[in-house]
């Protein structure tokens, strides 16, 4: 089996992801968008374990339970600092616009991600597993494919809301949240909203792979094609978190991050700090 993981191209993305770790902490640090930083964070020490694991199993050592666990939960924690951005853009184009409120949007969003990341671990932990017997295998191989079907059906939902939420917006210019209309305006706000929906695509392509890659098994020609994993799962994953740190929500929304938090009400203060931003 150790052939089919190559050193090369998974130290690669053990570099990669990295190189993106550090920008993260010190952008996450300063900005104080600590959501944000606690999903990317998780997310990247994940991928790197995972890509570590699989140079691992290059050498022939056992740590398929350490690569399979953490390559699939860790886009998970991404999808989450995805979800929690959606809320904020609510506060700051107006919740009225909104079919669902901020807290709504956070709270099943991360109660959908909670449940994937159990089936995840459940599944990919008894898949690597000492010997499981082949009912145990193919048991634990349905409920890693449970998990992943989760998290699809969770982001292709955050798809849908997403969208319909920006229909109404580019309908209702004249209804936007006056308190924020310096962001409105600001190039900064729009680049990062782009790539907040480039980030969500990679991530869907991703996972939608991942989740045909299992209906297959393990064994199959798709999961046995590194090339393959390389282009749909690491490169959409490096692809979103290049995205999503070039293009930081800290970054973006300049002063207004804390303000645009769905759990504050939007006062005088905050229509004061939305208003200084250019």
């Amino acid at each position: 089996m150790s052939e089919l993981y190559t050193l090369e191209g998974n130290a690669f993305f053990v570099a990669a992801y990295g190189a993106l770790l550090l920008p993260q902490i010190f952008l996450g640090v300063r900005c104080k968008t600590w959501g944000f930083l606690f999903g990317m964070f998780a997310g990247l020490v994940l991928e790197i374990i995972a890509y570590v694991g699989r140079i691992q199993l290059h050498y022939g050592n056992g740590r398929f339970v350490m690569y399979i666990v953490c390559i699939t939960i860790g886009p998970a924690f991404i999808s989450a600092a995805i979800y929690l951005c959606l809320a904020r853009l609510v506060v700051v184009y107006g919740e009225h616009l909104s079919r669902f409120r901020p807290r709504t949007i956070a709270i099943t969003f991360m109660i959908l991600d909670f449940v994937a990341l159990l089936l995840q671990c459940a599944g990919g932990a008894t898949v690597g597993g000492d010997n499981p017997s082949p009912s145990e295998f193919d048991r634990a191989l349905a409920i890693l494919q449970a998990g992943l079907s989760v998290h699809l059906a969770g982001i292709v939902l955050f798809v849908i809301i997403s969208g319909d939420f920006a229909f109404t917006v580019c309908r209702n210019k004249h209804q936007w949240n006056q308190s924020f209309s310096g962001l409105h305006h600001s190039r900064k706000f729009q680049v990062f909203i782009m790539s907040l929906a480039f980030a969500t695509l990679c991530i869907l392509v991703r996972t939608a792979y991942r989740v045909a890659e299992l209906v297959e098994g393990f064994y199959s020609d798709v999961a046995r094609d590194e090339n393959l994993f390389f282009g749909l799962e690491g490169a959409m994953v490096v692809a979103a978190c290049l995205s999503l740190t070039f293009c930081h929500p800290g970054w973006a929304f300049q002063n207004a991050w804390a303000d645009a938090d769905f759990k504050l009400k939007i006062g005088k203060k905050t229509e004061q700090a939305g208003n200084s931003q250019k």
